[in-house]
Formats: structure tokens, sequence, C-alpha cells
């Protein structure tokens, strides 16, 4: 009796853990570095709907700290900006940190349709969920250089 008690035991615990390690692989993105340049990629080849798909619902974006209020962007978004806005990324720096997390460096070329071309230096910890899009954007980089492409976007897009 005392020997199916200790071998029950063991099977519920072995079960239990084998429930928690497969629980905690659901909640981690594979290979989020993969995920990320995936949807750098999609934008960068302007494609709208690929490129929307990267974005969970809950996407927030940081701008030195501070959130921009941007919401998820999605198919429209990019569609509109696509037709407008040319994007290069040249990354020098790309590096998982920790679980879900990567963090790049990189230089963004931002070319518009009448030619106006800007470049923002920037480096970013962006995180994916489970899923593997991305949940926060987490920017660092210079002020004036993202009021530059802010200002010219607006001029653009005024509503």
């Amino acid at each position: 009796m005392k020997t199916s008690k200790l071998l029950l035991s063991s099977l519920l615990l072995t079960v239990s853990s084998l429930s928690m390690a497969n629980s905690t692989a659901a909640r981690s993105c594979e290979d989020p570095v993969e995920a990320v340049l995936r949807i750098m990629t999609c934008i960068e080849n302007e494609n709208a709907f690929c490129a929307a798909s990267g974005y969970d619902s809950k996407f927030a974006k940081l701008h030195n700290g501070i959130d921009t209020n941007t919401d998820k962007p999605g198919y429209f978004f990019w569609l509109g900006a696509f037709f407008f806005i040319d994007f290069k990324l040249e990354f020098d720096h790309i590096e998982p940190v920790g679980d879900d997390q990567v963090s790049l460096r990189y230089v963004e070329t931002v070319t518009f349709n009448d030619g106006d071309v800007f470049k923002q230096h920037e480096h970013a910890l962006v995180t994916v969920g489970p899923n593997c899009r991305m949940t926060l954007w987490d920017q660092y980089g210079d002020n004036k250089e993202q009021k530059d492409v802010d200002d010219k976007a607006d001029s653009l897009f005024p509503f």
C-alpha cells in the first residue's frame, strides 16, 4: 500500500512538473529576435498585412520613457504610411536581453514621397508576447530627430 501511494505521489509530481514546464513554454515566444526582425522586414518591404500582423492588441510605444499613445498599427495604418513613406533600417546591434525581449540599436532612414529624408538614431527594447507579436516598443533616441519626422508626418496627415 505504501509503495503504491509513493508511486502515485511520484507520478503526480512528475505530471505536475511537466505541466508547469509546458505552461511556461506556452508563455514565451520561441524566438523573439526572429519575430521582431520579421516584422521589421515586413515594414521595409512595405507589406501592410505582414507588418500589421506583428502587433499585439495591447501594443504600446514609448519614446524616451514617454507614452506616444500609438494605437496598434493595423493594416490601413501601414497601407497609408507606405503610400507616403519609405523606411530603411540599418541595425548595428541585435540581442535578446530577457524572456521575450530584444535590444535593437539602429539607424532608421525615413524618406517621404516628396523627397524629404530624415535619419533617426535609436535604441529600442522590444517586448513580444507568447504569440510573438510586439507588445511594447520602448525606444530611446534624439528628441529633435523624432520631432522632425513627427512634424513632417503631421503635415501630411493632419487628422
